[in-house]
């Protein structure tokens, strides 16, 4: 039902050509770190598609003067960086960059979501909720590790992957204390409260056969896909994405009662455009194919109907 974005994974090399489109000067792909990615990285003009990346992305400018549009989980916003500017991504962050003026030099960093998971429990903290952050102030920390970091790499890492693993968990630290938000939660009502969701069944249902996207979903409650999937899994114990499959199966079960419609019809009206796959998922949900889901319903529900399965 969504449009899945692409995976940005640094660690491999088809993934950061197919979405970066041109090779770092430095990495670290090549000795064999765990918990830390890094590159430097310089380019002209620069681009990406929208993609999703599956760690926590840190990035830090080394010159001044660069110009670009950055949109975080569909928000979008303007960024005059300068040396020390500093982007952070929380892991699974929808994103994409176009530099309007030439990107210049910059040093890029990933850190695997367990490792700062890890490090926050050690710090006593239960619940690491980190909001991504623009490039729109300094982060001389950030700065100066990324350049320990680099010199190690233009040195061919003669401290081995201690020194990598050594920074990583520093880095997690850091943004542990400074990216974590720790103002007291309002007590306003929840972002997915009951009207919300009763609005969100109104529109599934009156769409059930049409392709209903994240986008859809998070636009009909007003909130930004990546905030809409949090406090829905918060408030219903599911994806968006299971939501909708549970109000498709029971909508296809309804018509399965019903004796004026096939099971290829019954695909179609419920938001399958293929019935073999409508049968695998009814299958899946109930155990049986939707043939003999409807073969086993009392006669006077249903009596007859062409089948596809």
């Amino acid at each position: 039902m969504t449009t899945r974005l692409p995976r940005l994974d640094f660690r491999d090399a088809q993934s950061r050509v197919a979405i970066l489109r041109t090779e770092a000067v430095r990495t670290s792909a090549h000795f064999g770190w765990e918990s830390l990615y890094f590159e430097h990285r310089e380019a002209e003009r620069f681009e990406t598609v929208e993609h999703v990346i599956p760690d926590h992305y840190l990035m830090v400018k080394l010159n001044s003067g660069s110009k670009a549009d950055r949109m975080i989980d569909g928000v979008m916003r303007t960024e005059h960086q300068r040396r020390g500017s500093a982007v952070y991504l929380p892991s699974g962050c929808a994103h994409r960059v176009r530099y309007e003026s030439p990107l210049g030099r910059l040093h890029l960093m990933t850190l695997a979501p367990s490792l700062v998971e890890t490090v926050a429990a050690e710090m006593g903290i239960a619940r690491v909720d980190i909001a991504p952050r623009f490039a729109n102030e300094e982060d001389r920390f950030v700065l100066e590790l990324a350049e320990a970091i680099d010199t190690e790499l233009a040195a061919g890492n003669p401290h081995g992957k201690l020194f990598a693993e050594t920074f990583a968990r520093t880095l997690a630290a850091h943004i542990v204390t400074r990216y974590r938000d720790c103002r007291p939660k309002p007590t306003k009502a929840p972002a997915m409260n009951a009207a919300r969701l009763r609005s969100l069944d109104r529109f599934i249902e009156a769409n059930i056969a049409m392709p209903i996207s994240l986008a859809d979903l998070a636009k009909q409650a007003g909130l930004s896909e990546y905030y809409f999937c949090r406090c829905f899994k918060l408030a219903t114990g599911m994806s968006p994405y299971q939501y909708v499959l549970n109000k498709r199966m029971g909508h296809a079960s309804a018509c399965l009662r019903r004796d004026d419609m096939s099971i290829q019809e019954i695909a179609f009206a419920s938001g399958f455009g293929d019935p073999v796959q409508f049968s695998k998922h009814f299958r899946r949900a109930h155990g049986l194919t939707p043939t003999a889901y409807r073969a086993r319903l009392p006669k006077q529900q249903c009596t007859s109907a062409a089948a596809y399965d």
